[in-house]
């Protein structure tokens, strides 16, 4: 990770001791997106996700949790179970607006705000020449949303992305690279796997 961790939610959490991995420009991002990183640990009480922009955000209009946050420069972590067929999707600008829902597609989405379930969190900050979005999730979601407990060993399904629709260079990149003709984030057929170690 090129800068240091700047909002954290825990100050338990050892992020020096979380592999940093990189986001890759998708086939059809139509301009080269600023480099970006993505971090994971987690807790007894929840899962937190760091995603690292190397550049300030080019855009930051949305200030509402729920609304349009991906026109923005923004950063994004989904998950899922292994069987479920929902997945859940966390989208955040630097203003810290938190997009979050889960569902089967991208047309099939339910607000987590509408659900009784302790909604995921994000805090946004700048950092370094950049800014950074570090989710938490908490345990008690993934239990209700999936039937998961944190534990060593479990497996989720995920992908990282970082995008900006309606940026001056519109741009899209992800960790885990999405095979589609045009952008689609929302095609978990292309996750890939984040193990829970010790």
């Amino acid at each position: 990770m090129s800068a240091a961790f700047c909002a954290p939610f825990s100050p338990s959490a050892d992020w020096s001791a979380a592999p940093s991995l990189p986001l890759t420009p998708c086939v059809w991002s139509p301009h080269a997106p600023p480099a970006a990183q993505v971090q994971a640990l987690w807790q007894t009480d929840a899962l937190l996700v760091r995603l690292f922009s190397s550049m300030p955000p080019a855009r930051a209009v949305v200030t509402q949790d729920d609304g349009r946050v991906w026109e923005d420069s923004c950063l994004e972590f989904f998950f899922a179970d292994e069987g479920s067929g929902r997945y859940v999707n966390l989208e955040a600008n630097a203003n810290g607006a938190l997009l979050a829902a889960v569902g089967e597609s991208r047309r099939d989405r339910q607000l987590l705000a509408s659900l009784r379930l302790p909604r995921p969190a994000v805090r946004c900050a700048p950092c370094g020449a950049g800014w950074e979005a570090v989710f938490r999730i908490p345990a008690e979601t993934l239990q209700q949303l999936f039937g998961l407990r944190l534990q060593p060993g479990l497996t989720l399904r995920v992908n990282a992305y970082a995008c900006g629709d309606q940026t001056p260079s519109p741009y899209y990149a992800a960790l885990f690279p999405v095979q589609t003709e045009s952008p689609d984030f929302h095609r978990p057929e292309f996750f890939g796997q984040l193990l829970l170690e010790t």
